[in-house]
């Protein structure tokens, strides 16, 4: 999440449908940089993700912990290769490949 807030913050100014009743459109990446930081801050209550952890997990909350991050990583990846494919700056394509590449690795280790 830190990523996508610090990514948000290069976009230009876009207006999108920020979903209210009265279907206003509002500055898009005012909305979406609030709604990036809402969700990080939200991910930070989970008592599983805290650190250090005050309760050791069992064998089978760790299996299936890995699993479910094995699973969100592939969906970074394939983020990550989309970007890369519609980048118009070679150094932007070359470091999402990179990313992807760790990302695969990361998910490799995971299973």
């Amino acid at each position: 999440m830190d990523l996508v807030e610090r990514a948000i913050t290069v976009l230009p100014d876009i207006d999108i449908d920020i979903g209210t009743d009265t279907d206003q459109a509002g500055p898009g990446n005012e909305t979406a940089l609030i709604e990036a930081t809402d969700a990080w801050w939200a991910l930070s209550e989970a008592p599983t993700l805290a650190w250090p952890t005050s309760a050791a997990m069992n064998t089978d909350d760790v299996r299936q912990l890995a699993e479910a991050i094995a699973g969100f990583v592939l969906v970074l990846a394939e983020a990550m290769l989309n970007v890369a494919s519609k980048s118009s700056d070679p150094g932007d394509r070359v470091a999402c490949l990179r990313a992807a590449h760790h990302v695969g690795r990361l998910h490799a280790a995971l299973k």
